[in-house]
């Protein structure tokens, strides 16, 4: 009972933990003004990274930088060990060598006897060796010989010649409406998934929320007639852009100023903002989009089928 009621505290623990994370909002800031770019990467109060090198992200790097710049404790040098000189090995020598070590010198029998052990081992080394070659030889005649009585395979029958040749007309045709209906049922796959699809899309993003937009610009031109034209333009892709953004993601306006500076070189543009989103919606339109699908394309899809079967076992 006690290891289940532990399990059961650590299951309920990882529970929380995950809908913690999905709950709490992940996002930042960013800011451009005055020409300086700045921003902030942050996970509900924390800060995780900014532009100033400081969040978490930053402080884990110093304290890494720290530990590198420690001075390492100098490691106490092992003691040399005198290498002892290692003793060549002997070759061990044949028998007829052993032999002639024991026959004394300047003997006229115990000359013939050493010249008699010499030639003995010559010849064997070369009876060896020409013993090796003829094996040789009579394995590559053996080899040629199997290469020879290997029959050739016979030739097919005209009649099958000719079904290779020029096919059937049936079987073409059977595999061309095989790729058809594959083609057309993949095809309606994909429509049905993109149905299914739309509106959880639509979802995650509405989820993106952009909150507190900042927006101040200045149209700037020497010339009047150029600068009228600029500010225009730029007016009307700005506040149909914020439009369009508006009706895919939940933006939330702040103030949105664009003014045209009339006689002067260089304009302002400065923004600013926050966005955020939470791991929660993206669940909740993927269970959607699953719920969505099943019971729109995968169970009419069986039904339809069980159907078939039943018509084809009364009509048999």
């Amino acid at each position: 009972m006690i290891v289940l009621k532990i399990l059961l505290y650590i299951l309920l623990a990882v529970l929380g933990i995950i809908l913690i994370v999905l709950i709490t909002p992940a996002g930042g800031e960013f800011s451009y003004i005055d020409g300086k770019f700045t921003y902030k990467v942050k996970l509900w109060i924390f800060d995780i990274m900014n532009s100033e090198g400081g969040g978490l992200l930053g402080w884990w790097k110093k304290r890494k930088a720290k530990k590198k710049d420690k001075p390492k404790k100098p490691k106490k040098p092992k003691p040399v060990k005198a290498k002892k000189p290692k003793k060549k090995k002997e070759r061990e020598k044949y028998e007829w060598e052993k032999e002639l070590e024991n026959i004394p010198v300047n003997d006229p029998e115990a000359e013939s006897i050493a010249e008699g052990l010499v030639s003995s081992e010559t010849v064997s080394e070369s009876t060896v060796s020409d013993v090796a070659d003829v094996s040789e030889s009579v394995s590559e005649a053996a080899g040629k010989d199997e290469k020879k009585k290997k029959k050739k395979p016979k030739h097919k029958k005209d009649d099958d010649l000719d079904d290779d040749i020029f096919g059937d007309d049936d079987e073409d045709d059977k595999a061309e409406d095989e790729e058809k209906k594959s083609l057309s049922d993949k095809i309606e796959k994909l429509i049905s998934i993109w149905e299914s699809a739309q509106r959880p899309m639509l979802k995650i993003f509405k989820g993106f929320k952009l909150r507190d937009l900042y927006i101040d610009f200045e149209i700037a031109d020497e010339d009047a007639c150029d600068c009228a034209l600029k500010y225009g333009k730029f007016s009307a892709l700005i506040y149909n852009g914020i439009a369009f953004f508006s009706q895919l993601f939940t933006v939330r306006l702040k103030t949105v100023d664009v003014r045209p500076a009339f006689g002067v070189s260089k304009g302002r543009w400065d923004a600013a903002g926050k966005l955020y989103f939470r791991l929660g919606t993206a669940v909740i339109a993927g269970a959607w989009f699953l719920i969505t699908y099943i019971f729109r394309t995968v169970l009419p899809e069986k039904l339809r089928k069980r159907k078939m079967k039943k018509s084809a076992a009364r009509q048999k």
